[in-house]
């Protein structure tokens, strides 16, 4: 599997120079299969761009769009999505229903200028809404599971497993929160990560904002790295980066979570996840 992050800002865009290297789109993120079927997760502004390349390939994929949850910066780049408007594209829609159900109703269905300029009737793709999310779900030879976040209006975590390799994507996660009528357990957490090449999980708070921030369902990098640990992990990427947290600060983010590792001896290489760049597991 080749992923692809197309946006890694959590929140709300946050576009200028500040957070050029690590990015300013919101979460959005590509998963090659081997196959014509590709796999995205998340419709943030990153999608937009991954669109524009898409629709320049010569083979045009099968596409699936896993949704996580129905927050607005997950789902902004969907009505900008070049390959929507295209006849000849297989949309596959999957993952938490009120995310499915603001694009079905609120883009597709709406005929009016209320949200954007171009009424919705001219989405062209052929597109499928899957208001059962099997699990697994298989996708070309990918088997995903879902585990439900610790987040405002739950949604999905993602771990998806291909040929003995296996990445886990943990976006809108706050590790530790109960959350009333949803959300899992610090146990069921680490069951799920335990064994995945790569984890790739919410950290978009230091410690010491974390008191201020209970209840936003947002995780801290401490807590993503003991989850790590306790999971047996390796690799981390730390993402949806907060969007008043500049390139500079990001970094230093990132020095303080190495600090970290070091001081409690964990064996796991931390990166931060940054717009534009590839893993292959």
């Amino acid at each position: 599997m080749k992923l692809t992050f197309w946006g890694t800002r959590g929140s709300i865009p946050a576009p200028g120079p500040h957070t050029y290297r690590v990015g300013g789109n919101t979460t959005c993120v590509e998963i090659e299969t081997g196959t014509d079927d590709r796999i995205i997760i998340d419709a943030g502004t990153g999608m937009r761009q991954l669109g524009l390349k898409i629709a320049q390939e010569q083979v045009k994929p099968v596409l699936h769009l896993l949704l996580t949850h129905s927050h607005w910066d997950h789902l902004a780049g969907f009505s900008f999505f070049t390959p929507a408007f295209m006849a000849h594209i297989q949309l596959k829609v999957y993952g938490n229903l009120m995310a499915q159900d603001v694009i079905r109703r609120d883009i597709y269905e709406r005929r009016d200028n209320r949200y954007y300029p171009v009424n919705m009737d001219v989405l062209r793709a052929d597109c499928t809404f899957n208001n059962i999310l099997p699990d697994p779900l298989v996708i070309a030879g990918v088997k995903i599971s879902t585990l439900p976040l610790n987040h405002p209006g739950s949604g999905y975590a993602y771990r998806l497993e291909q040929a003995g390799k296996s990445v886990t994507f943990i976006t809108d996660n706050e590790i530790g929160a109960g959350y009333n009528g949803g959300g899992h357990s610090p146990e069921q957490l680490v069951e799920f990560c335990r064994g995945t090449d790569v984890l790739i999980h919410d950290g978009q708070y230091l410690p010491e904002e974390i008191p201020s921030h209970k209840g936003w369902g947002h995780s801290s990098y401490d807590t993503v790295l003991d989850l790590a640990h306790s999971a047996g992990l390796k690799t981390v990427y730390l993402t949806h980066h907060d969007p008043e947290r500049s390139d500079d600060q990001c970094d230093e983010l990132l020095k303080s979570a190495r600090a970290y590792i070091a001081e409690h001896k964990y064996k796991i290489d931390c990166y931060l996840a940054i717009e534009g760049d590839s893993i292959t597991v």
